[in-house]
């Protein structure tokens, strides 16, 4: 990862890397919501019918609040980038 010195906005090549990132970010937070709305799909599926072991759907909820702090750490990147940006 390129390290930004952080001023007060990005200039030249740092708001390039910047804008990259961004687009990235953007591209990989599309992919985590997928990713987490399937995930509450099938953790209220194995919730609702009882025929799945329990452990089963404890490590689906573990999976579930995994992608749900990943989403956290995207969003507060990207405010960060955006405040970079100025945009």
């Amino acid at each position: 990862m390129v390290r930004l010195i952080m001023t007060e906005k990005a200039d030249g090549l740092n708001l390039e890397i910047v804008m990259a990132e961004r687009k990235f970010l953007h591209d990989l937070s599309n992919q985590l919501v997928v990713a987490q709305g399937m995930g509450n799909f099938v953790n209220k599926f194995l919730q609702d019918n009882n025929s799945m072991d329990e452990k089963v759907v404890e490590r689906m909820g573990k999976a579930q609040k995994a992608v749900d702090c990943i989403i956290t750490l995207v969003k507060e990147r990207r405010a960060v980038l955006h405040e970079l940006s100025d945009d």
